[in-house]
């Protein structure tokens, strides 16, 4: 070794110093080389003379100058600068000779001599040729010695210190010589090291072997016990991923050592992993977390049986069953609210999930609100699944022999006591959702398929264990929020639509047909109810253990994610139309199925059929279960309806084919609406044409009978709820204030008006003039309408029943019975109205309180004759009836009033003291006044022949009291009090009040009109 440290040595200072002597030299051949310019060498060699140079530059690169016929010019002839050996002009001098253009880089000589190049033309004159060639030439020339002077001032400057270059190239040449030199000396050098080196390595090269091996083996070592640290650390995730935490817990105990710790400790890559296994072994706690998160994962992320197994049953190892069951109820519950939230803050304003549900909701823009609840139903229903799946492996699992059958049990305990809980939490957020959001400018037909949405996953709900009474709560909740819009958005607008209608009507009858008119077919609720079961069956779908084991979601499609759900869908195929009168046709000739008795029990959405029907406007007796339809026994069909009373009926039509064929639950609703819109109608046209008082409700006014009181009251009160009036007064929208400007409350600029309105606006000449006969044919016509309007009504009861249960339709039948009875006497009343407002009997009157009778002869009285020719003039003159049917009711009821005219009349003169003979001559008159009737007006007009001579041949016996009273308990019924009172005791003050205290008390006489008998 100390050999080849020697020879390392010398070598080493041998290249060193030759290094030293190259540099030297180097150094000092550069110190002569001029750094800032060349310098002539002084001593030998000399300096060129002008001539030298001249001609070294014409043999260096052949330089010649000619003239301007081309002959060669000697080079002293061009520029007297080359002529003698002077100093190199500076550039002053330069600038002197030649322009400074010259030396601009953008100069361009051919373009600027053409430029001015002003004495130059063609022309043919050869002197004027010769001068311009002689003056181009001068030219020439004059460029040519500019160009002389700038090149040989050029070349003086460079051969001035050509010496000086040539002298410096041949010292670096030799210095370059040098350096080759010492290069080579280094290079001799340089391989003399290397081969020593050699020597050296190969000595050193077994010491190097040896401590490799043993690195290495070290090194192998080190690797083999993190491998298996990695191993036995991959072996415990997948038990504790798997579930199987029990046996990571025995698999820590039995493998817990770590072999070489410390030296695994030291490697960086490997601190996470022991601090990790350190963590596992060293701390039981951190096991039960594990079942939590595996658990947690099985639940919100992929559920797969054997895995929620494991997990669930290592608690039962670990002692933590009781607190695991309990974590996984509360996990599920939780997801179910995160999930409610979090898919309505995607699409709110307000991205705090913390923020109140009410004003997430209130903040989700209505474009984006179908999108929002259909995606949080979608995956609400993902969440019902997994939890239906979950309780159904909890119920079969808790009926094996396993030894973990009690855990299952105890699992599925809590499982469906937050079910419970959960259900009705859910069903509250989802209310407050739906009661917080911006329906008001969404069209109805979204609204009502957010709703269908909403609809289905109340129903999905049921599978978290809600009671029957607790889903229908729920039913009621949601749907009551659809109430609430419904009625402000769409009822109440519908609503003053038809007062609006009305306010402009001429009330004559419409020119359109009522049996062109279009209806709706029954509906059937099958489209709905394939909704409800696509939930049903999405739930409760079975799936194979082994998919289950793989975490396979259902065959079936999620129902919220399908084509139908997405955007409402087209329901024309579901509504099919035929005219009222095939409708009337079917019904009158028994050709129609019992829609009502067949109507199957919808039993999930529809059974709830709201407050519409406790709260009805109209009470049915409870007994009737009459199943033939109005329609069946009325006979005729309707041929009188007005154009507001067509708009009624558009009502009705859209409310079957928009709301009720999309949202089957709002069926009874439906209902309630459309009844209310023609007691709206109903009361309106009776409170303007038939009422004689503006301060006395029409129900309060007599004539009527007590169902039919009762049955007005009841429209006032439903009309009043179709336009939300209150105490009488209700606040009118925009397009109808101009019904207000009668007399009432609100008919100056107030914010309410009277109910109901006055809708006689472009008849108020006609309706107050008596020589137009009060509009009799347009009062009769809007009476006459309302009927018609109920036949469309139970029409629209038969299309919607198909969609609820008998026991809900059947009050809406019986309710238009009585609608229909209730307008029968209405018609009468107004007709009976007119008819003594009409008739002329002032005269007839006068004669009749001056009648006297005969003992000697009874003949007719004139008045008798009278009162027939005005009544005959008067049914000349009047307004024909629209239809033959109202025709005969006018003719009866004009007879009718004037017999009324003649009890009222005969009534007075019981204060004279009637004898028989008196008696006698009024049974004449009233005789002969039922011939001349009969024989003008027909045998049929006279309903009544025997009513006013009933009560003149009771004066035969007036002067009995006990005969009078059981006359009038018998007959009290068809006559007025105030006649009764008047004819059996005006001559006998006492016995007039026994007569008014036996009506009013015993008798609870009421003044009707009587209505048997007569037509319609």
């Amino acid at each position: 070794m100390e050999d080849v440290t020697e020879s390392l040595a010398a070598a080493w200072k041998e290249a060193m110093k030759g290094v030293k002597v190259g540099y030297k030299k180097t150094k000092s051949v550069l110190k002569q080389i001029p750094v800032d310019r060349l310098k002539a060498i002084s001593g030998a060699g000399g300096v060129m003379s002008h001539a030298d140079i001249r001609r070294f530059f014409q043999v260096k690169y052949g330089a010649e100058v000619r003239n301007a016929e081309g002959e060669p010019v000697a080079a002293d002839e061009v520029s007297d600068v080359e002529s003698s050996d002077e100093e190199p002009l500076t550039d002053a001098q330069v600038h002197e000779r030649v322009d400074k253009k010259f030396f601009d880089k953008t100069y361009n000589p051919a373009k600027f001599e053409l430029e001015h190049m002003d004495n130059f033309a063609y022309t043919d004159d050869e002197a004027e040729g010769r001068v311009m060639r002689e003056a181009a030439e001068g030219k020439i020339r004059e460029l040519r010695q500019k160009c002389n002077t700038v090149s040989t001032t050029l070349k003086r400057r460079v051969l001035a210190h050509h010496h000086a270059f040539v002298s410096g190239t041949e010292k670096i040449r030799d210095i370059n010589d040098s350096l080759l030199m010492t290069s080579s000396d280094c290079k001799k050098a340089r391989a003399a090291i290397r081969r020593s080196k050699t020597s050296v390595a190969s000595q050193v090269a077994l010491l190097a072997q040896q401590r490799t091996k043993e690195n290495v083996e070290a090194t192998i070592q080190l690797l083999e016990a993190m491998k298996a640290m990695c191993e036995k650390r991959t072996q415990l995730m997948n038990l504790i991923s798997s579930g199987k935490v029990h046996e990571a817990a025995g698999f820590l105990k039995r493998e817990g050592s770590i072999d070489m710790e410390n030296s695994l400790t030291k490697i960086y890559c490997m601190k996470s992993v022991m601090a990790e296994w350190r963590l596992y072994r060293d701390n039981s706690k951190k096991l039960t977390d594990c079942i939590e998160v595996v658990l947690a994962d099985c639940l919100t992320n992929k559920f797969i049986v054997p895995r929620y197994c494991n997990a669930l049953e290592a608690s039962q190892h670990l002692g933590c069953a009781a607190e695991t069951c309990a974590s996984v109820a509360t996990l599920l519950w939780r997801t179910a609210v995160q999930i409610l939230c979090k898919s309505l803050t995607e699409v709110s304003f307000m991205k705090n999930e913390n923020a109140p549900l009410a004003d997430i909701a209130e903040n989700i823009h209505p474009d984006y609100l179908i999108l929002g609840v259909r995606q949080m139903a979608a995956k609400l229903m993902d969440f019902l699944y997994l939890y239906s799946t979950v309780v159904r492996l909890h119920e079969e699992e808790r009926h094996t022999n396993s030894p973990y059958a009690g855990l299952h049990n105890q699992a599925l305990q809590r499982l469906q006591d937050m079910g419970q809980r959960a259900g009705r939490d859910l069903v509250e957020k989802l209310t407050v959702v739906l009661s917080s959001v911006r329906l008001a400018s969404i069209d109805p037909d979204r609204v009502l398929h957010l709703f269908v949405v909403v609809s289905m996953l109340t129903e999905a709900f049921g599978v978290l264990g809600l009671e029957k009474t607790e889903q229908a709560a729920a039913r009621t909740k949601t749907k009551a929020v659809l109430l609430r819009h419904m009625q402000m958005h769409f009822q109440t607008p519908k609503a003053h639509e038809v007062l609006a209608f009305m306010a402009e009507d001429d009330w004559t009858v419409s020119a359109v047909s009522p049996q062109s008119l279009s209806m709706v077919k029954p509906l059937s609720p099958n489209n709905f109810k394939s909704f409800v079961k696509e939930v049903k069956h999405y739930l409760h779908q079975g799936v194979d253990d082994s998919l289950l084991a793989a975490g396979t979601m259902p065959f079936m499609e999620n129902p919220f994610l399908t084509q139908k759900i997405l955007e409402p869908a087209d329901t024309s195929s579901l509504v099919q139309t035929q005219t009222f009168g095939a409708y009337w046709a079917t019904v009158n000739t028994g050709r129609a199925a019992d829609v009502t008795g067949d109507s199957e029990e919808f039993a999930s959405p529809t059974d709830n059929v709201g407050p519409g029907v406790e709260a009805a406007p109209l009470s049915a007796p409870v007994g009737s279960q009459n199943t033939a339809t109005l329609a069946s026994s009325v006979g005729m069909p309707p041929s009188v309806l007005t154009s507001s009373a067509i708009s009624v009926t558009n009502a009705f039509l859209e409310y079957q084919a928009r709301i009720a064929v999309r949202f089957p639950p709002l069926a009874a609703d439906i209902l309630g609406w459309c009844e209310e819109l023609l007691c709206l109608y109903f009361y309106t046209v009776v409170d303007s044409f038939v009422s004689v008082s503006r301060s006395v409700p029409i129900e309060h006014q007599g004539d009527f009978s007590v169902t039919a009181q009762r049955v007005l009251a009841g429209v006032r009160a439903a009309g009043e709820r179709a336009v939300g009036a209150v105490n009488g007064q209700y606040t009118p929208k925009d397009h109808d204030r101009h019904l207000y400007g009668g007399g009432g409350v609100g008919s100056t600029s107030v914010s309410t008006s009277r109910f109901p309105p006055i809708v006689w606006g472009r008849l108020s000449n006609e309706l107050t003039s008596a020589a137009q006969q009060f509009a009799v044919g347009n009062r009769t016509v809007a009476c006459q309408s309302v009927l018609s309007l109920i036949l469309f009504y139970e029409a629209t009861i038969q299309t919607i029943s198909p969609l609820l249960p008998v026991t809900v339709t059947q009050p809406y039948m019986q309710r238009c019975r009585m609608l229909y009875g209730a307008a029968h006497e209405v018609l009468h009343v107004c007709i009976h109205r007119l008819c003594q407002a009409i008739l002329p009997v002032e005269s007839v009157c006068n004669n009749i309180a001056k009648l006297k009778g005969s003992k000697d002869e009874v003949t007719v009285s004139s008045y008798v004759g009278q009162l027939v020719s005005s009544m005959k003039t008067l049914n000349e003159q009047r307004v024909p009836m629209p239809t033959p049917a109202l025709e005969s009711v006018f003719l009866q009821r004009l007879i009718f009033a004037a017999q009324a005219v003649l009890v009222r009349e005969y009534s007075k003169l019981s204060k004279k003291r009637m004898n028989d003979f008196f008696v006698m001559q009024l049974q004449v008159d009233v005789q002969s006044f039922q011939q001349q009737a009969t024989s003008i007006f027909g045998k049929s007009s006279v309903v009544m022949p025997d009513y006013v001579l009933r009560m003149v041949k009771a004066g035969f016996f007036a002067s009995e009291k006990a005969q009078c009273l059981k006359w009038v308990r018998s007959n009290h019924t068809l006559y007025y009090s105030v006649d009764l009172v008047s004819w059996f005791g005006a001559a006998d003050r006492p016995f007039m009040l026994q007569l008014e205290d036996l009506l009013v008390r015993e008798l609870k006489h009421q003044d009707i009109l009587p209505m048997d008998g007569f037509a319609l």
